[in-house]
């Protein structure tokens, strides 16, 4: 949607950039510097420490993978990730490198019947994977497996049903509940592209079907800061044991910082990056 409504490739490119960067870079920076007062290390060897600047640079340029921690953070708990949401980002901007590609595509082939096929040649790339990797015992296959070809199946799936969506409203229900069944089935049976298939029509249903859920967006899109965000609250409230003696009553806490770093981040960070003429700011203003 977002690329068909973009006047030429360099606006769709610089909506995306606006839109992922900005919060992104913050998120990345404030960790870093922050996460030194929970260092096992003496501020100097935190900020003069290979692995600090390796962090930063592997997780700027979206490659999280390659070094998500920091030297002394989190290192006692069960997973010391900083913040392990932010993997996805590059399949996201590898969805939005292809796009203009799949569009280009429709020249000789109508969306639908193109997307089933880039649905149907990403799950034999996961089947592959997944083979290769049961065969030859290498946790590269594993890895594999879940990067960008093999997360075009939920791509595809949610853009099929963004071109089929007046079908999808007419059958919501009935389709809510195929994707309900599937999605309990695929817990017996394990088949990734059911998985996808299901989870799809499951979140566009609760996106589109149930309108009162739009009405939080006239307070701002927090959707966002809420993924980059809640994963090293949740870290520091593990860090500073607040779980250990009232669960729910921190558990109440951390929802209502993320929600609070949430809205700060969209105010001061994502918001102003925006073009006015941009639908995450009009809709805002619009409900108001």
């Amino acid at each position: 949607m977002s690329y068909e409504r973009s006047s030429s490739l360099k606006s769709y490119f610089t909506k995306r950039l606006k839109r992922i960067a900005p919060a992104y870079i913050v998120v990345v920076l404030i960790l870093f510097i922050t996460l030194s007062l929970l260092s096992t290390l003496p501020l100097q060897s935190y900020f003069t420490s290979v692995d600090s600047y390796t962090y930063l640079l592997a997780n700027l340029s979206t490659l999280n993978f390659l070094h998500p921690t920091l030297p002394g953070v989190f290192s006692d708990h069960h997973l010391a990730t900083v913040d392990g949401s932010l993997w996805t980002i590059k399949v996201e901007v590898a969805f939005y490198l292809s796009v203009p590609l799949i569009a280009y595509g429709y020249r000789w082939f109508k969306p639908t019947p193109l997307l089933i096929t880039i649905f149907i040649l990403s799950s034999l790339y996961v089947s592959l994977m997944g083979y290769l990797a049961v065969t030859y015992h290498q946790s590269i296959f594993s890895t594999l497996q879940y990067q960008f070809p093999g997360q075009l199946l939920f791509f595809s799936a949610g853009a099929l049903l963004y071109y089929q969506h007046n079908l999808f409203q007419r059958y919501a229900h009935l389709l809510l509940i195929v994707g309900v069944s599937g999605f309990i089935l695929n817990k017996y049976v394990d088949v990734y592209p059911l998985y996808a298939l299901s989870l799809s029509l499951i979140v566009i249903y609760l996106a589109t079907a149930i309108k009162q859920l739009g009405h939080i967006g006239k307070y701002g899109d927090f959707s966002y800061g809420i993924y980059i965000w809640h994963f090293p609250l949740v870290q520091l409230f593990i860090a500073l044991s607040l779980f250990d003696t009232q669960p729910w009553l921190a558990f109440g806490a951390l929802t209502l910082s993320v929600f609070a770093v949430a809205w700060i981040s969209w105010h001061l960070i994502e918001k102003p990056f925006l073009n006015k003429k941009s639908h995450y700011v009009k809709e805002e203003k619009e409900q108001f």
